[in-house]
């Protein structure tokens, strides 16, 4: 099972692993962003235990943490999907158990996107294969997270990312990601009372998307907005296109978000009073390399500084939009010269501004992933960088969570190197720290107080309902 938030072991797990030498060199040296598409996650044992032992870092330990978190109401999560049986010791070869590659493999395992609260709990977008064909989903749970429905959008083909939702009263706009003779493309609809009939009215398609990126839909009053990128004349640009679920069948017209002779991608939305804000990814050129100095003599000890990875560097620009979905104000770079944020998040503040949390990834080959940082750009156009309380070096995609019903209580999520879930509601100096309820979970969705963790579990996705104190 795969979730968008982990890039090492299914975005968390989901999401959320380390970059390697290889991904590196395709995501850096060709310009052009990883997508925010975690690996499998693992399996994690089952523990009742009251605390969780801190994983060993650069840092002394400050020992065993209480726990903070209690699951919601009685009896199992809500699964997507169907759990393999474990095999019996007999069945290994080896004797040693059995493998981890066997027990989640890959290309039956169900893939979540991001989740979206609404007025009965929560809903979020996920790629399942069936009869060896992948389809596009919606899950609908409660809020307690133990019933729901899934709405099967239809089957999707080459390598897409799991369909993305917005609530729209009792409505759902989704977006899926699919494929034709021509390439990518997204397919965009409106489910009519999703949680009853749900008949679903497909709108037009946009062409030409960018499969190596992400894409995003935000929506306000009676218009949604889907930004994505395409590559023309050898740059990667982003552009936005309204969608009115009112009429789907109008059509749809891009308008760039970004300027031309650039490659720009990764777009992120937020809501802000008045419109959007946007995010991307600007790819900048390599540096250029240096003089070749002489051969040493043989026997010479040869010394030099030379990295083993050429590479360029990547910035995170954040700008407004209107009501209309165009641009409003010049892009604000957020991060500092000579930063790799290779995966990053945004969410709306309290104030009316942004926080944007990434991963500045050094290019060090076997690195296992990158420092957290937490910026706060305030709706004047200045920013600042918030400091964060607990281990800040790990791997994945952080998340941020913005409860609707509760909006000034923002979470921030991440996986820390020892793969457990680090999380905290945002504050002047945000603490992260794990928990035994949440171990390894990703999470996905805050709403009325409430975190939507996400575990995988063999080949299926379960879905958890979380109380949980801020600290």
């Amino acid at each position: 099972m795969q979730s968008r938030t982990r890039r090492s072991a299914a975005q968390r797990p989901q999401g959320l692993s380390v970059l390697g030498l290889g991904v590196l060199a395709l995501c850096s040296a060709g310009f052009v962003a990883c997508k925010k598409k975690p690996p499998v996650l693992p399996t994690l044992p089952e523990s009742s235990a009251e605390i969780v032992e801190v994983a060993p870092s650069a840092e002394p330990s400050p020992g065993p943490v209480k726990a903070r978190c209690h699951e919601l109401g009685q009896g199992g999560p809500f699964v997507i999907g169907e759990v393999a049986p474990s095999r019996s010791p007999s069945e290994d070869d080896d004797g040693a158990g059995p493998d981890e590659d066997d027990e989640v493999p890959a290309p039956f395992s169900v893939e979540l996107g991001p989740a979206r609260p609404d007025a009965a709990g929560f809903v979020v977008g996920a790629l399942r294969s069936t009869r060896g064909q992948a389809h596009a989903l919606v899950a609908l749970v409660n809020a307690e997270a133990k019933a729901g429905k899934l709405l099967d959008l239809g089957a999707v083909h080459g390598d897409p990312d799991p369909p993305l939702v917005a609530v729209r009263g009792a409505d759902l706009v989704v977006v899926a990601s699919d494929t034709d003779a021509g390439g990518g493309m997204l397919r965009i609809g409106l489910v009519q009372d999703a949680r009853g009939a749900a008949p679903i009215h497909w709108g037009q398609e946009i062409t030409g998307v960018r499969r190596d990126s992400t894409f995003a839909l935000e929506t306000a009053g009676e218009r949604a907005l889907v930004v994505y990128a395409s590559e023309n004349s050898g740059k990667i640009r982003v552009y936005g296109a309204l969608f009115d679920p009112n009429q789907p069948k109008n059509k749809l017209t891009p308008e760039p978000l970004s300027a031309a002779g650039a490659d720009v991608d990764s777009p992120r939305l937020a809501l802000r009073k008045g419109g959007f804000w946007l995010a991307v990814a600007r790819s900048l050129d390599a540096p250029k390399p240096k003089a070749k100095t002489p051969m040493p003599e043989a026997g010479a000890e040869e010394i030099g500084d030379d990295s083993l990875l050429d590479l360029g560097t990547r910035r995170i620009e954040i700008s407004k939009l209107d009501a209309q979905g165009k641009s409003a104000s010049t892009p604000l770079v957020v991060t500092n010269p000579g930063q790799r944020p290779m995966n990053f998040d945004l969410a709306s503040a309290p104030d009316g501004g942004a926080y944007l949390a990434f991963r500045d990834d050094d290019s060090t080959p076997g690195a296992d992933g990158g420092a957290l940082e937490l910026i706060h750009v305030k709706a004047d156009g200045t920013f600042e960088k918030l400091p964060l309380d607990g281990a800040s070096n790990g791997a994945g995609v952080p998340s941020l969570l913005v409860d609707a019903s509760q909006p000034q209580k923002v979470w921030l999520s991440a996986v820390s190197e020892s793969g457990a879930t680090l999380f905290g509601q945002i504050s002047a100096n945000t603490k992260l720290l794990p928990d035994p309820a949440v171990r390894g979970a990703d999470l996905i969705a805050a709403r009325d107080g409430h975190l939507l963790s996400l575990r995988a579990k063999s080949t299926a996705a379960e879905l958890s309902a979380l109380e949980c104190a801020a600290e």
